[in-house]
């Protein structure tokens, strides 16, 4: 057995292929199983040339990681330069969902740090009004540490 990885080897997910290709499509039109395969094998040695391409552009640049700007260029050295601006376009709405999505899970996170304060304030309050005044100090030795009162 070899650890080579070959294009045989790599495909996409068939339902996520399959979600692009209908969402692609026209209501009315279907597509055979051979051809849903044809695009997936062709979708992935498309995606394979792509990032090597992008990678040689990265190398060039003096950069070891791939980059937005590399794949542009990539686009542009494989000929299919008409897509750039599209993808831009994607590219920028891409961030701003991404930029809505931090900023949104931000406020819910630091509303759920205001309700844990909330409630840690709700418990401090029950316990100093529990009456621990009958118990002696052997009692609450023999209380679960986790179970006695904070006396903070």
């Amino acid at each position: 057995m070899s650890d080579t990885t070959t294009i045989e080897d790599l495909d996409f997910p068939k339902a996520v292929l399959t979600r692009v290709i209908k969402s692609s499509l026209p209501e009315n039109i279907s597509i055979q199983k051979e051809a849903r395969h044809g695009v997936a094998k062709a979708s992935t040695v498309f995606v394979s040339y792509l990032a090597a391409t992008a990678n040689d552009c990265a190398r060039e640049s003096g950069h070891k990681t791939i980059m937005t700007q590399d794949v542009l260029k990539a686009l542009e050295a494989i000929g299919l330069g008409d897509f750039i601006d599209r993808l831009k376009a994607d590219l920028d709405a891409f961030a701003i969902k991404t930029k809505e999505k931090k900023k949104v899970k931000s406020t819910d996170e630091d509303e759920d740090v205001e309700d844990v304060e909330d409630e840690e304030e709700d418990i401090s309050v029950v316990m100093d009004v529990a009456d621990t005044s009958a118990m002696d100090v052997d009692d609450t030795e023999s209380i679960d540490a986790a179970k006695r009162p904070r006396t903070e």
